[in-house]
């Protein structure tokens, strides 16, 4: 709801929109442009689409890795702290983020993929 009335509040076009989340799939640190579209299975990105009715924006997905054990509870990995070795992955990730976004807006979505989508 939040992104939705952001959106409506300030008019902004779905095109200049760009979402940053957490993901499963992508190794701890790793980052990854994408441009929306469909559904999605985190739970975030999918009620921002349900809200604004489409999903054809830009998102920056970071990775947080899976739990180790198989039937480990996916809420409370992602909702828990990180362990001090991932807490120093993440001091560098951050202000790569911070670059890779000044990248997007300074010289385009695929420019910005071609920069940070490749495996470090």
């Amino acid at each position: 709801e939040s992104v939705s009335r952001l959106v409506k509040k300030f008019n902004v076009s779905l095109d200049n929109l760009l979402v940053i989340h957490d993901d499963l799939d992508l190794p701890l640190g790793r980052i990854r442009f994408h441009r929306g579209g469909g559904w999605t299975t985190h739970r975030g990105v999918g009620s921002i689409i349900a809200e604004l009715g489409r999903g054809d924006y830009s998102l920056l997905r970071v990775g947080i890795g899976r739990p180790p054990l198989v039937e480990a509870d996916i809420i409370a990995y992602v909702l828990s702290d990180f362990t001090p070795e991932e807490e120093a992955i993440m001091a560098v990730v951050i202000p790569r983020v911070s670059e890779a976004v000044l990248c997007l807006l300074s010289d385009g979505l695929e420019a910005a993929m071609n920069k940070y989508n490749r495996v470090l």
